[in-house]
């Protein structure tokens, strides 16, 4: 061990890189744990004395653990100052000797996050896989301020963070935040396509709420949500894993990592394969996901890394049901309205060039490509294309200004659409891609050109011992050229062309309080902007395509002014974090049905630029440490609550009526149990109150409740694994998301998908970590 950090009467605590060795009594008194993922509802537990922020789950074992570089630690290792064995250190009879080890790339994320002040979460790929982990829902459960709710059960999932993307309709794309894999921007101009919400490869995920992913040159109200691939490093070896549950739910993957040329390259490269045949009737989906990655250390000072994604699928729209329908037969699908195939292809590259201890140049580029048929076996429908090449240039560096520490950031991030077009057809008969001759193009936008380029600069500024200032602003241009060409019957009198363009500063300000090394207090103030989206000037006026009366418009960018303090850390036995916000919107961007797609007929919306807005709420959370203990395991009990506040400030038309298909708020609570044997074993419940589905406030989703239960088994060798997973234990109708109308008027309407019902779904994943480990 490299040294002592800490003494106590019952306490050694000995570091080595990524495991902390405590020797402690059994009532587990002021014990220090690797960083977790948690929540606090209420400051009230938070006095002094914590590590670093806790955002991810421990791992509590008594085995021989692997450090970050996959070499097993040794399980004795004297240091020249007091000869101490980390293994056996000697203590009373009233203490246990328990390691708490946390992976290093997690523990290294949140370091360098806790620096931001503001909210964020990281999230550990292993933890979620403790049971299904099939969409984005299962990710980003139990984290507060966050709404993910998959729909059909497939990847498609509706993801709001503090309201972003509220007046979005559901069916197609997830807008409001910047979705990035590995750093590298993935989301463009045209949005994000939510079936590439999958969570295949990746080791971990981290959330940056609103203006705090300032790093990720993200400038949108819900912020940045950057997904971490795995690595030759972080997945060394062969990994096979088979999962089959309720719902013809099959999913096959293996994945090979490890090092070649004296490990100063890895690679590594998993496949895919997912089947479900769904809980409502004629929602089957299938898909196949493949990850790669290679990594090559030139020198100490410069590495580059290769990223390669793609999918491929097909899946049937899930058919949205009344009140009474998803009370009574919430299986049935009454409006079979298609399908669509879906694929997409991501090509990064990153390149790191390190000065010298205190500077950092990062270099990245992919090349996304996204092409989506939208509603086959229908009579109307549509082609979007869309491929984009997104650039980006960071340079980091640490000085020292009055003997004060100071971090400096500067950004250039392009993201840039080099062809995209949207296409509209109806057909005679139902259409798949083998009967093209009987489609009938009505006419095609295309939207080639469009981009966002943001310059950000910021820093970090340690004015006292504790007291850190952050600081920074935003050039944020902003490039829309829409066109509308190829329109089947001639209309001079309608709109067929619009380009917009503006520039917009986003100042940030806010500061970080370490009350001491464990607890942190933050405040800060920030401007966000959302650009329309390339589809969302088509249509604004609520023209049809398919009747040749479709149209472009003027839309403006959404802009809010967002204040936002809070307190994060631990104290004793508990852990998490508070957060309050309030966000100021003017012209926000909402969108409404004006259309319901049928199978003869297509969906058809319009947006426009709302009055101002009110967006303001809590986030809390809690993680209770309720019992640590060689001989009986470990019990924990976790807690996420969020309440949100989203309404209009002074419509003439809809006063101060809330924004709908959002819930007022949510809880989610998870007991916790692991025995070090291996064995596991998590009970939850998660919640959600009832919400307007309406601008106009007349109807309402129900509330609900659900419960869960994991039970799973690790082999102390890590060889294999398994588990079984129960969903709504007791078989609840509940609607899981819902459309968004004008004015119901009251009358009950199919705007709801439905959750899944009583489930049942296990696995087993089977490691060979010294197959091809190091090449």
């Amino acid at each position: 061990m490299s040294r002592t950090m800490r003494t106590h009467p019952h306490i050694v605590l000995l570091r080595d890189d990524d495991t902390d060795f405590l020797k402690i009594p059994s009532l587990m008194k002021n014990k220090k744990f690797s960083p977790l993922p948690c929540i606090v509802s209420g400051g009230l537990l938070l006095l002094s004395g914590i590590t670093t922020p806790a955002f991810s789950q421990p791992s509590l074992q008594n085995k021989n653990q692997e450090d970050v570089k996959g070499t097993p630690i040794p399980a004795q290792k004297n240091t020249k100052k007091g000869n101490i064995k980390s293994s056996a250190v000697v203590a009373s009879k009233n203490t246990e000797e328990i390691r708490v080890t946390s992976t290093g790339p997690i523990r290294a994320a949140e370091k360098r996050l806790r620096k931001v002040p503001g909210t964020f979460a990281v999230i550990s790929a292993k933890d979620v896989e403790k049971g299904r982990a099939a969409t984005l829902e299962d990710t980003l459960a139990f984290q507060p301020g966050i709404l993910a709710q998959a729909t059909t059960g497939s990847t498609g999932n509706k993801i709001s963070i503090r309201g972003s993307g509220a007046g979005v309709f559901y069916g197609g794309y997830s807008l409001g935040m910047k979705y990035l894999v590995d750093g590298l921007t993935v989301s463009g101009v045209g949005g994000f396509q939510e079936d590439r919400l999958n969570t295949t490869g990746y080791q971990r995920t981290e959330v940056l709420y609103g203006a705090n992913a300032f790093d990720y040159a993200a400038t949108s109200l819900g912020g940045g949500i950057n997904f971490i691939t795995h690595t030759g490093v972080s997945a060394p070896g062969f990994m096979a894993h088979f999962e089959a549950g309720s719902y013809g739910t099959l999913k096959e993957q293996v994945s090979q990592g490890g090092t070649f040329d004296h490990k100063k390259g890895d690679y590594y490269v998993t496949a895919a394969r997912t089947n479900r045949q769904g809980f409502q009737s004629y929602t089957a989906m299938y898909r196949t996901d493949v990850v790669a990655n290679v990594g090559y250390h030139f020198t100490d000072r410069l590495s580059a890394r290769l990223i390669f994604r793609w999918d491929e699928g097909f899946g049937h729209y899930g058919g949205l049901l009344t009140r009474e329908q998803l009370r009574k037969t919430p299986t049935i699908n009454p409006n079979d309205w298609g399908g669509r195939p879906t694929r997409s292809s991501m090509l990064g590259f990153k390149t790191d060039y390190v000065f010298d201890d205190n500077s950092k140049l990062e270099y990245g580029i992919t090349w996304n490509d996204y092409p989506l048929f939208n509603g086959t076996n229908t009579k109307q429908f549509n082609l979007w294309r869309s491929t984009d090449i997104n650039n980006s240039l960071k340079y980091n560096r640490k000085d020292r200004l009055f003997g004060r520490e100071i971090d400096t950031n500067f950004i250039l991030s392009d993201v840039h659409m080099i062809s995209g077009d949207s296409r509209y057809y109806t057909s005679s008969v139902l259409s798949t891609t083998s009967n093209r001759e009987d489609w009938t193009l009505h006419q095609r936008v295309k939207y080639g050109g469009s981009h966002d380029s943001v310059f950000a600069f910021g820093n970090n500024f340690n004015l006292f011992k504790n007291l850190w200032l952050t600081s920074g602003f935003s050039v944020i241009l902003v490039d829309r050229n829409i066109r509308l060409v190829d329109r089947l019957v001639p209309n001079a009198s309608l709109q067929s062309r619009e380009h917009y363009n503006n520039v917009f500063i986003t100042p940030r300000v806010g500061l970080l309080y370490n009350i001491n090394p464990n607890i942190d207090v933050f405040a800060n103030f920030s401007r966000l902007i959302d650009p329309p989206v390339t589809w969302n000037y088509h249509n604004v006026q609520g023209g049809s395509p398919y009747n040749d009366t479709g149209t472009v418009g003027p839309l403006k960018a959404q802009r809010a002014n967002s204040v936002e303090v809070g307190v994060r850390g631990r104290v004793g036995r508990f852990e998490g974090n508070l957060t309050l916000y309030r966000t100021w919107v003017r012209n926000e961007l909402l969108t409404v049905v004006v259309q319901r797609a049928t199978n003869t007929t297509a969906e058809i919306t319009a947006t426009s630029n709302a009055s101002p807005t009110i967006h303001q709420g809590v986030e809390a959370g809690l993680l209770t440490h309720l019992m640590d203990s060689r001989r009986y395991g470990t019990l924990g009990f976790r807690q996420a609550l969020t309440a949100n506040d989203f309404h209009y400030r002074h419509d003439p038309v809809f006063g101060s009526n809330r924004l709908p298909s959002l819930p007022i708020w949510m809880y989610q609570a998870e007991l916790q149990y692991t025995h070090r044997s291996g064995f596991y074993a998590n009970f939850d419940f998660r919640s959600s109150s009832s919400y307007y589905v309406d601008y106009a406030n007349t109807l309402k989703a129900p509330s609900y409740g659900i419960f869960g239960l994991k039970l799973g088994y690790e082999a102390p060798s890590k060889k294999w694994s398994t588990f079984i997973d129960f969903r709504n234990l007791g078989n609840k109708h509940y609607a899981t998301a819902a459309y968004t109308a004008y004015n119901l008027s009251g009358r009950d309407a199919a705007m709801f998908y439905p959750g899944d019902g009583f489930s049942v779904f296990g696995g087993v994943t089977v490691r060979f970590a010294g197959l091809g480990r190091n090449l």
